[in-house]
């Protein structure tokens, strides 16, 4: 387990010495300008809202990655070069690790380039990190992509099935799972004297309230049925990419159905 700092300083944050402590809230990476969901320890500024992966701290030292047998260095920022992550094939932004491995160059997010080369699943299967696969993904299964589409994935170790977890799925999810979540956070208001509101503040009569109520209860089905098939692959993605023990969003899927 790599050992961090408990207090930071870089050069492109001005307020001080960064502290490491746990995430209150979901934010964006100051270095790689990644989106974050995963609440466990990161660099935070006590002056502002900054926060910054530990996988995101500046170092002058290069480091091998034997997934690619490749020497990777630490960069700001990609200077304006429209370039995308090896490992899960979205745009780097922000601070990436930058290599040459057989005369190919290489670009990663700083938490990609430090995946995790092994998982092991709810059922117990231990999953390989690999560059490249005929497996079929899981997620996917292996549809809708670009012809130049890349990432890695997630293979079992053991070749009996024929199925992996692409690495830019899993990511995939989880943004997608937290955007659909804050637009139906942001959805919600209330005018007022207490009444119902609708998104734009406006004040909803009484009939109107019940033929709400009836459309509040058929997009609460939606929700709810997105969340009963989002809590499986969902908790494959924490367990994937952040190495926690899957979270019960079934009792709270359970709860919902009781409580609605």
């Amino acid at each position: 387990m790599a050992l961090h700092h408990k207090e930071i300083s870089i050069d492109s944050h001005n307020h001080g010495l960064l502290k490491l402590k746990l995430a209150q809230k979901p934010y964006n990476c100051g270095g790689c300008k990644e989106p974050e969901y995963d609440l466990q320890a990161c660099y935070q500024c006590l002056k502002c809202d900054f926060h910054l992966h530990k996988e995101c701290v500046p170092s002058p030292y290069p480091f091998y990655l034997r997934l690619i047998s490749c020497d990777l260095t630490f960069q700001l920022d990609p200077r304006g070069n429209i370039i995308a992550c090896d490992a899960c094939g979205k745009h780097v932004r922000g601070s990436f690790y930058q290599g040459l491995s057989h005369r190919k160059p290489r670009y990663l997010h700083p938490c990609c380039a430090k995946l995790p080369f092994k998982r092991t699943d709810n059922g117990g299967v231990v999953l390989d990190l690999k560059e490249k696969t005929s497996s079929i993904c899981l997620i996917c299964g292996n549809q809708g992509h670009s012809r130049d589409f890349k990432s890695w994935a997630y293979v079992p170790r053991f070749g009996v099935a024929n199925y992996c977890y692409h690495v830019s799925c899993v990511k995939g999810k989880v943004e997608t799972w937290k955007t659909t979540e804050e637009d139906s956070n942001q959805r919600r208001s209330y005018g007022p004297g207490g009444g119902t509101g609708t998104s734009s503040g406006a004040q909803v009569t009484e009939p109107a309230q019940r033929q709400l109520g009836i459309v509040k209860s058929r997009q609460g089905e939606k929700v709810l049925d997105f969340l009963d098939m989002a809590v499986e692959i969902f908790n494959i993605v924490v367990s994937l990419l952040f190495g926690l023990p899957p979270l019960p969003f079934s009792l709270v899927v359970k709860w919902l159905r009781r409580n609605k």
